[in-house]
């Protein structure tokens, strides 16, 4: 299982989905594994790559900007591959994989009303946005739907804002990653010196 592979690490795991952290030093190489699930991916720190499926020669991979998404449909198929980093740079890259063969069919949120939320996939698993906030700005309160997740791309001072409660302060770095359950409710402010982006996901 892809769980398994070299230079994958589980970050959290839970019924609904697999998070996966696969950071590859320079000439990397994560061996053969299987991937079985649907997934989806954020670049933190592109690299030249190449790939090989099973049986196949090695084939150069795309070099991907930091804060690229994809989605992959993996359920009902079983694909083998490799992936070797090259030797210039480190390679790293947000996996979330999702546990469940069908998604719930909840209907999750637009974010209509926080146009600083850019819409980046909507598929039949999931929805996902990326929010750049520069230093000062705000991003109005918004009620997620479903349950999510939150990967930071770019770290900073990070102000969360929940009715009847006090602000929350987060201190963010590339990488992180967070659940974030179904129906809460919150607006942000970056507060420090540093441009954040996040990207923020909801299954359905």
């Amino acid at each position: 299982m892809v769980e398994h592979a070299s230079f994958h690490q589980v970050v959290l795991a839970d019924q609904d989905q697999v998070i996966l952290n696969n950071r590859y030093p320079p000439g990397g190489d994560s061996g053969f594994h299987a991937h079985e699930r649907d997934q989806f991916f954020v670049v933190i720190q592109p690299s030249e790559t190449t790939a090989q499926a099973l049986g196949q020669p090695l084939k150069a991979g795309p070099t991907l900007a930091v804060g690229a998404v994809g989605y992959g449909g993996e359920f009902g198929t079983r694909r083998v591959h490799r992936v070797i980093n090259g030797k210039k740079s480190e390679a790293q890259f947000i996996v979330v994989e999702f546990r469940r063969a069908a998604p719930n069919g909840i209907a999750v949120s637009t974010r209509e009303a926080a146009p600083q939320y850019v819409q980046v996939v909507d598929n039949a698993r999931l929805r996902a946005w990326r929010l750049i906030l520069e230093p000062g700005a705000s991003v109005p309160t918004i009620t997620q739907v479903g349950k999510g997740v939150r990967v930071v791309v770019r770290g900073g001072l990070l102000s969360t804002r929940e009715p009847g409660k006090a602000p929350q302060l987060l201190w963010l770095k590339p990488a992180d990653v967070a659940v974030q359950e179904a129906g809460a409710t919150r607006a942000l402010t970056n507060t420090g010196n540093s441009t954040v982006e996040l990207i923020e996901l909801e299954l359905k």
